[in-house]
């Protein structure tokens, strides 16, 4: 609770803070608030695996032409390269993230 009142707001869906960013691995805590609408924007990390585990919540993960549900306990890996998305179902997605170089 309080790890989240500290995150920062990238924009009206997403809040996040970093606890640890170097050149070659970067974790931290990201929320996603539910919106309406669909966003067909996707995100790619060109040289970094991203590892995450949802920490509270429930949403959706996009990538690779599939969508996978998200609950509390699910860990998920997304190679370096993939476009991927994030959407929180209703409420708040929280998610617990690893940026790993794979270069």
């Amino acid at each position: 609770a309080t790890a989240l009142k500290r995150l920062r707001k990238l924009n009206d869906e997403i809040r996040y803070h970093n606890f640890f960013a170097a050149k070659t691995f970067t974790s931290g805590i990201i929320a996603f608030r539910s919106r309406r609408g669909a966003d067909p924007k996707q995100i790619n990390h060109d040289d970094k695996d991203v590892v995450c585990q949802v920490i509270k919540g429930r949403g959706r993960l996009r990538f690779d032409g599939k969508r996978i549900a998200l609950a509390p306990g699910m860990v998920c890996h997304i190679p370096r390269g993939t476009p991927h998305d994030f959407a929180a179902r209703a409420g708040e997605l929280v998610l617990f993230y690893a940026l790993i170089q794979t270069r």
